[in-house]
């Protein structure tokens, strides 16, 4: 069995520097390539060993320094670890050499390596480009070289292009020479020292936007032509973004130019390769009058986290993919944190607690999840890490030892942590000996027991009240969702625990919890007592049924931050979900938040609604649960409305759509006769409805719709040309209540010519969201496995999700079927994610038995 060591190239021979030419045929889909690397050999030897798979090599040859060139008398291709090995005939000497290789590849469709994506042009017709995507370990689709995070080189690269196209690179152009046959060659500056993956290139038909930034850095947003001037809302933040993180790192960008490229087809969000990143259209388009608030949002985000990795991924880079969570986990808090200081009527940090801790939290409650610092050998389980737990785990434990160390001393230590291992590479370590430096504090003891360990804790509150004050003794023990089985295995795992408690007289005290148990007390004689105050922590919290009672009334009254009443319904949902406490605590709870103002707080409370609707699908009371949930949700959908006002802003806009779009899913009848009133005026008028309302009005029209709204939704598909409303079309097509509907979609998704490959799984997904879906969506997954495979397989994000949609089941038979489908059909690259479904679906099941008797006799008593 090979071992990590065995994909781990022999450190004896070097590069140094790639000279590299690429020819790209936009017609046959190949490319023709020649790179002379020069090298530093620290030991005679006949063999040179590099990554290549998908490349067919046709020459190779050494010069060393002062010598003569000496040809490579064997290749010897390893498709296993993906390498290929020169054997040559003669002793090649220590010293500098300098290896010259031929090859020929192929423009692949799979969104990996060097390949095409197809769009259309102005003239409607149909277009390709030539891109790249190298992350983790796809480089070597492109070109023979040391495809690891730890080899760092210096790079020239050299496209040779049609004399029509734009040629794009990590750096400015240093010379284009035109050629007789319809070409240019296209030469860059080099590029400073850095990782393969990193490297990027782009050929099409494709124009810019551009502004100087800070530091004179020259900024651009590249997209296809014609679509330049949706272009201008990304370069505009960007530039703000730029200054900020030039005077918080204390490092100003170290490149020339800095390009956003929206790519018409890509597999992930957006990649950050140095000088050049790359995006999903929709990650960076924003047209201001067919764009929701939500996609401005979504935007700053994708385009912050990816600027943040300039510094923390590209600058200095993870030694290993083992701490990939270093460049991925400080994007993710990172990115907010720079959107936040540009736009703090946003509330990030309550945004972020919705949509990274939470869902962090939601991952690594399972038994089969894995630490922050992971250990992996091969591109298979590489790419499995590119979850929840190394964004979101890691992003929510750094906000925790911010809080800690304060924001001033988190900072000194990052500018450290980057001066230390700029233009090289880094481990956990590392980090932590720089913020240890500068905090005084002793953060690789507490920060091991979180980035090395699977899961977190639940704190359990003890409070004694007296005259004077109130005594808070918590008590932590791991949490796990298997408490609902009935065999419970005992886990003894402690943390470090960064602390602090509030009141309701506003006192706020802080303890690092450094064993089983601590105790805080406070002087107020508080009427409620909260811990984890402003969820800072990575955890959750259970408190006895007069302390939850207190806080219910805390949370009716408005008397806790947005932050701490999102917090208090997620930990009873986790409670609910582990088995710890009955499903009827929370929707009691969920009671106490009718008069809720917060958008992001009613967000969080509608999504785990619809998991516990997940759960009870099949179940009799199902349309009473859609009623209870219609009675939430009326008060506040009916005081926002439909229109928005002129002093209203970006979150309004946002909880609008999240208070409508609820309610009609719960059948409101009052929001459904408006969406079908506001669909049919908007079949015949687009700009009759507000870009913040399509989302919902196009959902609830098809919830309601037939095969006639059926039709009418796909021909407006095919009319849009902005991609973000294209999905909104797919997830309004997803919501169809006729199977016969629902199964014309997904014979759709695999129609390159109706859904982009990028979308297909997110399409699929959808429809598996859909109660009537989603045995439906598993039955085509797995007649269709070969070609989601072929196209999927090696790609990480999508057979992941397409994997995840087995998690919803409930029964144990569905358990096994998908265990048996997975043991006929691996998938190395979601190995853990099969596992994490089979988990969640006995977790389903045993929680079903234990809580749907009082469930029915809960609704029956309403």
């Amino acid at each position: 069995m090979a071992t990590k060591a065995d994909y781990r190239l022999s450190s004896n021979v070097q590069p140094i520097h790639y000279d590299l030419t690429l020819s790209p045929d936009l017609s046959a889909f190949t490319f023709i390539g020649e790179e002379t690397v020069e090298l530093e050999i620290a030991a005679p030897t006949r063999t040179i060993s590099m990554n290549a798979i998908d490349l067919e090599i046709t020459s190779a040859d050494v010069t060393p320094a002062g010598g003569t060139a000496t040809v490579a008398e064997g290749m010897d291709f390893n498709e296993e670890l993906e390498t290929v090995t020169f054997t040559f005939g003669q002793e090649l000497p220590s010293g500098r050499a300098w290896l010259n290789v031929h090859f020929t590849g192929t423009l692949n469709d799979q969104l990996r390596g060097f390949y095409r994506s197809r769009y259309t042009g102005m003239d409607g017709k149909d277009r390709y480009l030539a891109t790249t995507q190298f992350e983790a370990t796809d480089a070597r689709r492109a070109f023979p070289c040391w495809d690891d995070p730890a080899v760092k080189a210096t790079f020239q690269v050299t496209l040779v292009v049609p004399s029509d196209l734009a040629a794009i690179s990590n750096t400015l152009i240093d010379e284009e020479t035109p050629a007789t046959n319809g070409t240019k060659t296209v030469r860059f500056k080099p590029i400073p020292k850095m990782s393969t993956y990193l490297l990027a290139f782009v050929v099409g038909d494709m124009a810019c936007v551009e502004a100087e930034a800070d530091n004179g850095t020259l900024m651009r947003v590249w997209t296809t032509k014609g679509k330049e001037e949706q272009g201008k809302f990304a370069l505009e933040n960007s530039v703000k973004l730029l200054k900020y993180y030039n005077n918080y790192f204390g490092i100003p960008f170290p490149l020339e130019k800095l390009d956003h490229i929206a790519v018409p087809d890509f597999a992930a969000g957006a990649m950050e390769n140095w000088g050049a990143i790359t995006y999903r259209e929709t990650a960076l388009l924003f047209d201001p009058e067919n764009s929701a608030a939500a996609a401005r949002q979504r935007i700053l985000e994708v385009v912050s986290h990816e600027m943040a990795h300039m510094w923390f991924g590209d600058l200095v880079t993870m030694e290993w993919w083992d701490d990939l969570w270093l460049n991925e986990s400080f994007a993710s808090w990172m990115g907010d944190k720079a959107v936040d200081a540009i736009y703090p009527e946003w509330t990030m940090w309550t945004q972020f607690v919705s949509h990274d801790t939470n869902r962090a939290l939601s991952l690594d409650g399972l038994r089969n999840s894995h630490p922050i610092e992971a250990n992996v050998k091969d591109p298979a389980e590489i790419r499995e890490l590119f979850d929840a737990i190394s964004y979101s785990k890691g992003g929510s434990v750094l906000r925790m030892l911010e809080h800690f160390l304060s924001e001033e001393t988190f900072r000194q230590g990052l500018r450290l942590y980057l001066n230390t291992h700029k233009y090289a590479n880094a481990q956990t370590v590392d980090l932590w000996t720089a913020l240890e430096e500068t905090s005084g504090k002793p953060v690789t003891a507490v920060m091991d027991s979180w980035v090395k360990q699977t899961g977190y804790p639940i704190l359990n509150v003890e409070t004694k009240r007296s005259g004077t004050g109130v005594d808070v003794t918590l008590t932590q023990r791991r949490f796990l969702y298997d408490h609902v089985l009935d065999e419970k295995v005992t886990d003894e795992t402690t943390w470090q625990v960064p602390v602090s408690i509030v009141t309701s007289k506003g006192s706020r005290v802080s303890t690092l919890m450094e064993g089983q148990s601590a105790t805080l007390s406070t002087a107020d004689a508080s009427s409620w007592v909260k811990a984890n105050a402003g969820q800072t922590g990575f955890l959750r919290v259970n408190y006895s049924d007069d302390e939850w009672a207190r806080l219910r009334k805390a949370i009716a009254n408005n008397e806790l931050s947005a932050t701490d009443r999102m917090g208090l319904q997620n930990d009873a949902y986790a409670l609910v979900r582990s088995g710890m406490a009955p499903a009827t605590m929370f929707l009691e709870l969920a009671e106490a938040f009718q008069e809720e103002e917060d958008g992001t707080v009613w967000s969080d409370l509608a999504a785990n609604l619809r998991g516990l609707e997940a759960m009870i699908t099949d179940e009799p009371y199902r349309d009473a649960f859609e009623a209870y949930g219609r009675s939430l949700f009326e008060g506040a959908a009916g005081r926002v409305g439909w229109d928005a006002s002129p002093e209203e802003g970006h979150l309004d806009s946002i909880k609008r759509s999240v208070l409508l779009g609820q309610a009609g899913a719960y059948r409101d009848g009052a929001v459904i006769a408006e969406a079908k009133a506001r669909f049919d005026q908007y079949v015949t008028n687009a700009a009759s409805l507000s870009p913040d309302l399509r989302g919902v009005v196009l959902g609830l029209a098809a919830q309601e719709g037939d095969s006639g709204t059926f039709e009418t939704l796909w021909s407006l598909e095919r009319q849009a040309e902005l991609q973000e409303e294209k999905m909104r079309f797919m997830g309004a097509l997803s919501r169809f209540q006729d199977q016969g509907l629902l199964q014309s979609n997904l014979n759709r998704a695999m129609d390159p010519n109706e859904i982009r490959g990028q979308d297909t799984v997110l399409f699929i997904n959808a429809i598996a969201g859909n109660r009537l879906g989603r045995d439906l969506a598993w039955d085509f997954i797995m007649k269709n496995w070969d070609e989601f495979d072929r196209r999927y397989g090696k790609g990480g994000f999508a057979i992941m999700n397409l994997v995840s949609v087995t998690g919803s089941f409930t029964t144990l038979e569905k358990a096994q079927e998908v265990d048996e489908f997975f043991k006929a059909n691996p998938a190395p690259s979601a190995a853990r994610t099969i596992q994490q479904s089979l988990e969640r679906i006995k977790l389903n099941h045993s929680w079903l038995r234990r809580n749907s008797d009082s469930l029915a006799r809960w609704f029956a008593a309403r």
